[in-house]
């Protein structure tokens, strides 16, 4: 293969690669509980969240609680809002993340997964 053929394939690739980021949601529907929270990756934040609930190591002590009571199938991963972070910088995103899921926490009277 040549050298700008491997070029290309490498930036198409990571392009594929690209993540998507943006605030999403964990519900308790028993205990009628909403937590938000942010993610530069929300197509693989489900299975991060849910590996530390299993495993007993979620950081939102109230969270862990609800699913230890009602177990996995109590609960549901959704996003809210995907963001457009394209253009900006490492610290912008953060900031942006942020300013967003102060909006929804207080929009949806929702806590946050990391309190």
């Amino acid at each position: 293969m040549d050298k700008q053929r491997r070029r290309d394939t490498i930036q198409a690739w990571k392009e594929g690669r690209k993540s998507r980021a943006g605030i999403f949601q964990v519900a308790c529907a028993p205990e009628e509980k909403v937590w938000l929270g942010v993610s530069r990756n929300l197509d693989s934040q489900q299975n991060s969240i849910w590996f530390s609930l299993r495993h007993g190591g979620s950081p939102n002590r109230e969270m862990q609680a609800a699913w230890k009571a009602h177990g996995e199938d109590a609960f549901a991963f959704d996003e809210v809002e995907e963001i457009d972070v394209e253009e900006l910088s490492a610290y912008l995103v953060n900031q942006r993340l942020l300013e967003r899921l102060k909006h929804w926490c207080a929009e949806l009277g929702a806590g946050r997964v990391v309190a």
